[in-house]
């Protein structure tokens, strides 16, 4: 069972999408007893940061996320603001995050013609992480961001996008999975994505 955590966080009906036509067995919920009795997490994110880190906190979403991942063990996913609010602190709001992640989430710098946010579609470079199997190099996602996570260590990026400069696409340490860009936006690569941090991670 797959817990997508409920929390007003936004972009949450693509991700179920997603999940029913992977045909994969989930339930949409900020209720403590199911999230600790799944197998996995999901934590979509389409808002600002600290708005979304103050919804989790409301809903005492902190907590419950604290003991299943990083007591219990539970393997999560974040999805862009999702995978954000793992992280140490951001600017965007000048708020805490979770702290699951050592890292802090900085402003993407304007350049030239390169609008901010980054909207689009971009390249990320190879990994041979297991969230990546089936997927080629230099596949493109969608990406929807204004700020970039930049994790103390280096060695948790499984791959980077340029914009410019070098963002870091998505990471992972141990149980813990964070990915900037939207697979559940991302047509037949993003459904591999999702399927395989639901059967192969």
């Amino acid at each position: 069972m797959i817990s997508v955590i409920d929390y007003d966080g936004g972009n949450c009906k693509s991700v179920i999408n997603i999940l029913k036509r992977l045909n994969l067995k989930f339930i949409f919920t900020n209720n403590k007893q199911e999230i600790l009795k799944s197998d996995r997490i999901i934590l979509p994110g389409v808002s600002n940061f600290k708005y979304c880190i103050d919804s989790l906190k409301k809903k005492n979403l902190d907590k419950i996320l604290y003991e299943s991942v990083l007591i219990k063990k539970k393997k999560i996913l974040g999805i862009c603001s999702g995978m954000q609010i793992l992280g140490t602190h951001s600017e965007e709001g000048n708020a805490d995050g979770l702290n699951f992640i050592k890292g802090f989430i900085k402003k993407i710098p304007s350049y030239q013609n390169l609008k901010v946010p980054h909207m689009g579609w971009n390249k990320i470079d190879t990994s041979n992480n297991n969230l990546f199997n089936n997927i080629k190099n230099y596949t493109r996602f969608y990406f929807c961001h204004s700020y970039h996570f930049v994790p103390d260590h280096e060695n948790i990026i499984m791959n980077y996008t340029n914009y410019n400069i070098k963002i870091c696409a998505a990471y992972n340490f141990k149980n813990i999975y964070g990915v900037q860009f939207h697979p559940e936006k991302s047509f037949l690569d993003g459904s591999v994505l999702v399927k395989n941090f639901c059967e192969n991670c």
